[in-house]
């Protein structure tokens, strides 16, 4: 029998590894067995994922139809309206289908009103999205055949210099992190393809509601607003928000008028009708687009290099010898089984396993697409 890491539930040998899968055998072998080898998927769909999987085609859409808004909403739409009738879980900042269909429309007109400010260009649409990368690991070994593998979301050109950035796309209801140079998934992806550039494209899901001291981004022209210009909210009445380019005056209108008199709103009033101006709702977008780029060391890629064939051979080996520790954790720091979809199989529940998860075979890269 040919080298591989596993034999699936379908009978198939499993020659590829990626990323999530390193991430999911290093939380837990044991889980990592029961998902990928034995099949056991959660029963729960969150929305995210779907949404994102939309959103992000929709954005290769608007970069290989000649950058056209409309058609892109259009195919948002399609590719959304698919999912009308599921039964997905919902966080409290997506609301629901209805609702996150409206951001998603926001975020893609977003897109592209600050793509020509972004310091990429993608020179070839058409050959620049969902570009795979792969490689067998250990050629001429008794590991031989087993490779890594991936897609790669965007591989773009930095304005900067004249070379390649990879660029990974989420969506999330969080600010892009920080530390974007440590994460593991570009830092894999680095190595892979030997870019140190990598970048996140970054699309983060707000609330509906626009409120005072809310930041938005204006999407289209309006009352001598460009598209693109960022905004603070002052207020709001039944045909549209007050809105200003200058922080100060809403911090400025926060100390001048406290309470809640009618003297004090009606100056209020005043002060934001000669201080903001008057838009649409539909005008401006609260959603945001968010992009950060960083260069991984040669010592940083091939790190994650060598933990990740690390692994490849540690799962062989668990797979062999027929032993898939389980990692398990109940107590803080470490209490991740409370929220393990596994846990019923794990603490020998049948009752609470069959509420939990079921047996759904799942291709390797389908593996780790929650964008959330």
């Amino acid at each position: 029998m040919k080298p591989h890491l596993y034999i699936n539930s379908k009978g198939y040998l499993v020659t590829r590894h990626s990323y999530s899968g390193s991430e999911s055998f290093n939380d837990c072998a044991r889980k990592y067995y029961l998902q990928r080898v034995q099949g056991w998927v959660p029963r729960d769909d969150r929305a995210a994922r779907h949404f994102g999987t939309a959103l992000e085609h929709a954005i290769t859409f608007w970069h290989q139809r000649d950058m056209n808004i409309s058609t892109a909403l259009g195919e948002f739409n399609r590719l959304w309206d698919a999912h009308a009738e599921k039964e997905y879980i919902y966080s409290k900042t997506e609301g629901d289908w209805a609702r996150l269909r409206l951001t998603g429309q926001e975020l893609l007109r977003l897109y592209a009103v600050k793509y020509p400010t972004m310091p990429y260009v993608v020179q070839n649409p058409m050959q620049s999205f969902q570009v795979q990368v792969g490689f067998e690991v250990f050629p001429g070994t008794d590991l031989a055949g087993i490779e890594f593998t991936g897609y790669i979301d965007l591989m773009a050109v930095r304005k900067a210099a004249d070379g390649p950035v990879i660029v990974d796309m989420k969506t999330s209801g969080k600010d892009i992190p920080e530390l974007t140079v440590m994460d593991p998934q570009l830092r894999s992806y680095a190595w892979a393809k030997k870019c140190p550039w990598v970048a996140f494209l970054w699309f983060r899901k707000m609330g509906r509601e626009i409120s005072k001291g809310d930041k938005a981004t204006m999407l289209e022209a309006y009352a001598g607003l460009q598209p693109g210009t960022a905004v603070v909210v002052l207020g709001s009445d039944d045909f549209g928000v007050w809105v200003t380019t200058d922080p100060e005056i809403e911090a400025q209108m926060n100390k001048l008028f406290v309470g809640k008199s009618k003297a004090v709103e009606a100056a209020k009033a005043a002060y934001i009708e000669a201080n903001g101006k008057h838009v649409q709702e539909t005008a401006l977008t609260k959603q945001r687009v968010q992009f950060r780029e960083e260069y991984i060391t040669d010592e940083s890629a091939n790190d994650i290099g060598r933990s990740i064939k690390r692994d490849l051979v540690n799962i062989e080996t668990a797979n062999r010898t027929e032993f898939w520790p389980m990692q398990s954790g109940v107590r803080f720091p470490h209490e991740k089984c409370p929220n393990c979809e596994m846990r019923g199989i794990c603490s020998g529940n049948s009752e609470l396993r069959d509420s939990l998860v079921t047996r759904n075979q799942l291709d390797e890269l389908d593996f780790g697409q929650d964008s959330d």
